[in-house]
């Protein structure tokens, strides 16, 4: 459980991994105004490494990425013990069915495409955030 999680005025903690700071400030902004407290990284290391920092609740992580791509990333995650049943939602650009494909094998919960709708974001959030 995460530490930020026991606080009782935040709905839970989330992850956004993405390498564009507009979608960062975007679900940000969302996210904070539905209770969420918000932490980010850039790439799939940062976010690996943060995750084990933090423990998130939910992690939004993007596909396409400097360093370490989302589907590494996740496959990552999914071997750490305490991070392996975090929830994780892929956010890509490429929505075709490979790429669905290989979020599924690489342990991913869920696919939002980009651009997303904001009405669909939150209801997979809530979806998937276990509070």
């Amino acid at each position: 459980m995460s530490q930020l999680k026991k606080e009782k005025d935040y709905a839970g903690t989330i992850l956004v991994v993405d390498d564009e700071p507009t979608i960062r400030d975007v679900l940000g902004s969302l996210l904070s105004e539905e209770g969420y407290r918000m932490d980010f990284a850039e790439n799939g290391h940062d976010g690996y490494e943060k995750a084990r920092e933090l423990i998130p609740d939910l992690i939004l992580l993007d596909v396409t990425m400097p360093v370490m791509n989302g589907f590494d990333a996740c496959r990552k995650i999914r071997t750490d013990p305490p991070l392996a049943q975090v929830p994780i939602i892929m956010i890509t650009a490429v929505a075709d069915d490979r790429s669905r494909l290989r979020s599924i094998q690489s342990g991913a919960d869920d696919l939002i495409s980009k651009p997303f709708d904001l009405d669909e974001l939150l209801a997979k959030v809530k979806k998937h955030h276990v509070a």
